[in-house]
């Protein structure tokens, strides 16, 4: 069978050596390519970076990073890299160290190819059986995955009948649910009114449609395990206390019928602290929905509570008020529009339409309007194209065209200011990371990742932002400010190269000069040279 291919890069300060390893024996014969070299440890951890090598051969004696600081400084960043030692010397201290920080294996000078060729084989064996253990892994896992709805499903129906044995419910239930250890357990039960006439067939495929949509619209919520029982009816497990179970009930019983055309009874069961008392509060949802099947369906009903939440007269467009409230967030103000002049042509055209409704929607579309501004940490202006408050606006209105206009005014000034607020959050975030550069750039680590990771925030996204701000990428921002600090270091010390390269972050003198000379044109020494003179 042919042999995969690994990758390699060679490190040495000698060029030589650089050049011998290569050549030394026929290594794509024994599963091997070179793919790079570096003369010393801050070129190969840039190497590293981007070719991606499986194995690093490296000496140990080289300037100011030797080969067992590389080492470490590789396994600390790239696990699975392996690392072989060229070396001179064969003392025990060394064989030690390396072993300690994880080097795989040794070569000693002066270089024999058969030393080389059967430590290369080894280490390849080494890596293919690796490889194989981790594909059986994640082949393994894979399986597990594909079945994990099915196994977690079949859990928790065990759960609400009670099948379950005392001693493993806890391992059990912190499998599937590791961050729930201390969370409030609720059960809503919903129970689709399918005519018996329709068939079994048609029963099941409705069910499984009615649970897409349910999966699908409750997405976003944290927390709420979305499943069938034993009798095909739909069952919520609701394990954060935050949750309006009342809001959501009301909202899947309205969608269900709009979206769906299928009525359904609603029942909730009481809150409980212990997993243990999950399968009670299932059945009080049961006999919720039993009682609510008496008074009529298509409405949601509380254990021991005979309110009605539900089946109100008056549609209350979420769906449509959540669509509006996306584009107004990202900023799209015509898909806004569009979306609010549809909402209006529908309220219109419905049967049960009225001025009073027209109203309770666009009261219900500015309350959620101004609460979502509120999260995203925007203050609504208090001059928003009228003088009085959104909501006695609304309710002094008679027609619907002055609704739907006082709604788009209201949309394109909040745009507005959502784009503004956005614009100067991204503005106040660059500047303190430019403040952050210039205090903190003699950190050897300073770089994208470091930078995206301490304000929390994705790394693409800050590339991207700050590009957009500075016209150059964080890189070369970087670069250019320390090198704007290491001129004038220059200029008001007589420090020598390597001592202002350790102030502005750069470990290697000769990287630090070569960098030097790439920003400034000119070498350190031809840059002192000419200060001096003038």
């Amino acid at each position: 069978m042919e042999l995969e291919l690994l990758r390699a890069i060679i490190v040495d300060d000698e060029i030589n050596a650089r050049k011998i390893v290569p050549i030394i024996i026929d290594w794509q014969a024994v599963g091997y390519r070179f793919v790079g070299e570096a003369s010393n440890g801050s070129e190969a951890l840039d190497l590293i970076e981007t070719m991606k090598p499986d194995v690093v051969f490296t000496d140990i004696s080289m300037p100011f990073m030797d080969g067992l600081e590389l080492s470490r400084l590789i396994k600390e960043r790239y696990p699975l890299v392996k690392i072989v030692i060229i070396t001179a010397h064969p003392e025990f201290e060394y064989a030690k160290r390396s072993l300690d920080i994880g080097v795989q294996n040794f070569i000693l000078k002066p270089l024999q190819a058969e030393e080389v060729r059967r430590v290369a084989v080894d280490l390849h064996g080494k890596i293919r059986e690796e490889t194989e253990r981790w594909n059986e892994y994640q082949e393994l896992n894979r399986q597990l995955k594909e079945h994990a709805v099915q196994l977690k499903e079949k859990f928790l129906n065990d759960l609400l009948s009670g099948l379950w044995d005392p001693d493993q419910l806890d391992s059990r239930f912190h499998y599937f649910f590791p961050e729930s250890a201390n969370s409030l357990f609720s059960i809503m039960l919903i129970e689709l009114q399918i005519p018996l006439e329709e068939g079994e067939e048609q029963r099941i495929l409705q069910s499984l449609r009615c649970k897409r949509f349910i999966d699908y619209a409750l997405e976003e919520y944290e927390g709420i395990e979305v499943f069938f029982d034993n009798s095909q009816r739909i069952v919520l497990l609701n394990r954060k206390d935050n949750q309006n179970l009342t809001k959501i009930g009301e909202w899947l019983a309205q969608s269900l019928h709009e979206k769906l055309g299928c009525k359904a009874c609603i029942g909730v069961g009481s809150t409980c602290t212990d997993f243990n008392r999950i399968k009670e509060s299932y059945k009080e949802a049961l006999e919720a929905v039993r009682y609510g099947k008496l008074k009529g369906s298509n409405a949601i009903y509380f254990f021991n509570d005979e309110i009605h939440f539900g089946g109100r007269s008056w549609e209350v467009k979420t769906i449509e008020i959540e669509e509006i409230l996306f584009f107004v967030k990202a900023g799209v103000l015509d898909k806004a529009v569009q979306s609010i002049e549809k909402m209006f042509q529908d309220l219109e055209k419905s049967e049960a339409f009225s001025v009073e409704r027209a109203r309770l929607v666009s009261a219900q579309f500015v309350s959620t309007l101004i609460n979502s501004l509120a999260e995203m940490g925007v203050i609504l202006d208090n001059n928003l194209s009228f003088d009085i408050s959104p909501y006695k606006r609304i309710f002094e209105l008679d027609s619907l065209p002055d609704m739907q206009q006082t709604l788009l005014e209201l949309t394109e000034k909040v745009t507005s200011q959502v784009t503004r607020a956005r614009s100067k959050k991204t503005n106040n975030i660059i500047h303190e990371v430019k403040d952050f550069i210039q205090q903190e750039m003699h950190i050897p680590e300073m770089s994208l990742s470091y930078v995206s990771n301490k304000f929390h925030m994705n790394s693409s996204y800050f590339s991207r932002i700050f590009k957009q701000d500075t016209g150059i990428s964080f890189t070369d921002y970087l670069l250019k400010c320390r090198m704007e600090k290491a001129v004038k270091l220059l200029n008001e010390t007589d420090w020598k190269a390597y001592q202002i390269a350790e102030k502005v972050g750069i470990k290697d003198p000769f990287y630090f000069s070569n960098c030097f000379k790439k920003v400034m044109g000119v070498s350190v020494q031809e840059y002192k040279k000419n200060s001096f003179s003038l």
